[in-house]
């Protein structure tokens, strides 16, 4: 071979090869196809269970209960027939549920506050390590795993007007006068079904808090403290402004607990005497034994449009405010 062919065959541009036909350049390895088609339904089958439970626990119940507000019956005829807006009409102008949504704003006035107040001076004053605040905690958070109708019985027990502990204390040291029929006076019955909450739930608004002062920063309130701030003043105008997600949480979960409360009032007062301390889910319950299935469903229907108005309400709120 030649100095000449041998140049030639380096410099030669090197041969181009074919291209593979179409058919053979669309496929694609089997594996590679199964890991894309499972890669596009495995997040739909993870939550296909969620959207099941949801649909047969709270959609479906939901929409029957609205329906079931249209619908209405009598002694006479216990078939439910349309009838219109007449259920919500009733449940807008009965003297028993009206007193019934007085009763839940009173209630939510007289329980949240308090609550939130109580469990913010709590968190704040048992901050930090130690046995005996470990302990204080965990006897003041105690009360929010007992159930309402245990708590109930228990304070039906305490407030009996006749034998109760309450009363007997206070006779025995001379206040007669102090002495009442608790949950048998129409002026006391809702006041003290709504102290009985207080004592129940303030424990839970102090874990909230507790969780959220975990979060502040030291440096900020040894900066108050170097300002001159009292403990006071640094509670209220460094603190409390710090802890607003804290606080919307809070008026938020309460709003929406106040709404549904049944198991406290049904236990101490059944609603009594006479309603005053009836509240709308007592009132359904009764409205529903009296086999009126369509009020009460019309009742359950207002409760839930409050509970959601509520929350829109403050979320919107709450959103102005974290923008501003």
């Amino acid at each position: 071979m030649s100095a000449s062919t041998v140049t030639r065959n380096a410099t030669a541009p090197p041969a181009r090869i074919a291209p593979a036909p179409a058919h053979r350049r669309s496929r694609r390895p089997a594996h590679d196809l199964e890991a894309r088609w499972r890669r596009g339904w495995i997040g739909p089958a993870l939550v296909l269970p969620a959207v099941l439970v949801f649909a047969v626990y709270i959609a479906y119940p939901v929409v029957a209960n609205v329906v079931t507000s249209f619908l209405g019956n009598t002694e006479i005829d216990p078939a439910l027939r349309f009838v219109g807006l007449d259920n919500y009409e009733w449940a807008l102008s009965n003297r028993a549920s009206l007193l019934a949504f007085r009763n839940v704003a009173i209630f939510a006035a007289l329980t949240i506050p308090i609550q939130m107040g109580l469990g913010l001076l709590l968190a704040v004053g048992l901050r930090g390590p130690g046995l005996l605040r470990t302990a204080m905690r965990t006897l003041l958070f105690l009360p929010v795993v007992l159930t309402p109708v245990v708590v109930g019985y228990l304070y039906a027990d305490l407030l009996e007007a006749s034998n109760g502990p309450v009363n007997g204390a206070l006779r025995a040291i001379g206040l007669n006068v102090l002495a009442q029929n608790w949950l048998a006076d129409p002026a006391l019955a809702l006041p003290v079904v709504a102290l009985v909450n207080v004592w129940m739930w303030t424990g839970f608004s102090m874990a909230i808090y507790q969780a959220a002062l975990t979060s502040l920063d030291d440096e900020v309130l040894e900066a108050a403290a170097l300002d001159g701030a009292g403990r006071a003043q640094t509670l209220w105008y460094v603190i409390a402004p710090m802890l607003r997600p804290a606080h919307f949480s809070l008026l938020i979960l309460g709003m929406i607990g106040t709404l549904k409360t049944f198991d406290l009032v049904y236990v101490l007062t059944r609603g009594g005497p006479d309603n005053a301390s009836q509240v709308p889910t007592t009132l359904l319950f009764q409205t529903l034994l009296d086999g009126r299935d369509g009020r009460a469903a019309a009742i359950g229907t207002i409760v839930l449009l409050a509970a959601l108005i509520v929350t829109v309400v403050q979320l919107r709120q709450y959103l102005k405010g974290a923008r501003a």
